[in-house]
């Protein structure tokens, strides 16, 4: 059994054309989060996803004001809340390589590195530079992984059980080797569904978002992991804090 931390570096903004597809009327903007995840069980500390420092960097002084962003939090701030050094951190698990959910990967200089084998080879490919920006795909920490970090990466496909009672499952909808996890807690099952699921709009009324790679199997994965019955916990919304106010599941025992 393992217990879930969620951690937060702030909220930012980011267009309708991305949480929502065309099909679906959005507003310009949305208020989002930037929730990343402890895990604690099997004596290890495992995190999923990176954070992001200095999120208002990427707002623009109009969302600033719509949205009343103001101050955030560094990773490493957020960990320390929690008594976590970057160094205690035993596997570090990212669902996808976009650059909110891998750009801190470099403060984890111990830890194994779990990324699915087609995200990683996908961003490596230079045929592929076209859906590769800069600004998405910061390329120093893919040089990273790929020279300082390469001892440390594991590169896996479907679905693989990390540790006991915690799986990685390959999704490919946002992305074209996007992954979920899954952990079992005393709560019950917890799904930490990376970017296949923003809002839990997208899941609760099988809305697909904006930004895909292979739409139908976006769908698929909404479908599927609303049928897990689960306890969801998307990556961008606020709502989680408020359904989740102690920040915490699992470990009562």
């Amino acid at each position: 059994m393992y217990s879930v931390t969620i951690l937060n570096n702030g909220e930012w903004a980011t267009y309708g054309t991305v949480m929502y597809n065309s099909a679906y009327s959005s507003p310009d903007y949305f208020k989002i989060a930037q929730n990343f995840f402890l895990l604690e069980g099997e004596g290890k500390k495992i995190l999923v996803d990176t954070g992001i420092d200095d999120l208002l960097d990427y707002t623009t002084p109009a969302q600033r004001e719509q949205f009343g962003l103001t101050a955030t939090k560094s990773t490493s701030q957020v960990l320390a809340e929690h008594g976590v050094d970057p160094s205690d951190i035993d596997i570090l698990i990212i669902t996808h390589l976009h650059f909110d959910h891998y750009l801190n990967a470099r403060l984890f200089d111990r830890a194994r590195i779990v990324i699915n084998r087609n995200e990683y080879l996908h961003v490596l490919n230079p045929d592929n530079k076209p859906l590769l920006p800069r600004s998405s795909y910061p390329r120093e920490v893919l040089a990273w992984l790929v020279d300082e970090a390469w001892d440390r990466v594991d590169l896996v496909e479907g679905e693989v059980e990390v540790l006991p009672g915690l799986k990685v499952v390959w999704t490919g909808g946002h992305t074209p080797g996007h992954q979920i996890v899954t952990a079992q807690t005393d709560e019950g099952l917890v799904i930490i569904p990376g970017d296949e699921v923003y809002l839990y709009d997208h899941v609760e009324s099988l809305k697909p978002i904006g930004n895909h790679y292979d739409l139908m199997r976006h769908v698929d994965t909404l479908r599927y992991i609303r049928d897990l019955g689960g306890i969801v916990l998307p990556a961008h919304d606020p709502l989680v804090s408020q359904r989740h106010p102690t920040m915490r599941i699992g470990g009562k025992a």
